[in-house]
């Protein structure tokens, strides 16, 4: 069963609670009684292996259009240091 964050609406306490994926239980602080609210917690990802990071990304190569504006904008920073 997975754990669940929950926040209390009264005081702010914040608090585990197990229970299933499809239920959807009325959970109520376990210090002041209040009624307490799910938190939201992203599940982290590990890129793991070799390769992930080649086949995933977008080419390594640049457009021809940028490169010729590289070489242009260096062609002029050093007609300027001269």
């Amino acid at each position: 069963m997975p754990v669940y964050d929950y926040r209390c609406d009264g005081c702010g306490h914040t608090f585990e609670v197990f229970h299933g994926v499809d239920e959807r239980p009325e959970v109520r602080c376990e210090r002041c009684g209040q009624p307490a609210r799910k938190l939201f917690r992203p599940v982290p990802i590990i890129f793991k292996g070799s390769g992930w990071h080649v086949t995933d990304y977008g080419r390594g190569t640049t457009p021809q259009k940028a490169t010729e504006e590289k070489r242009q904008s260096e062609k002029e920073e050093g007609a300027e240091k001269e």
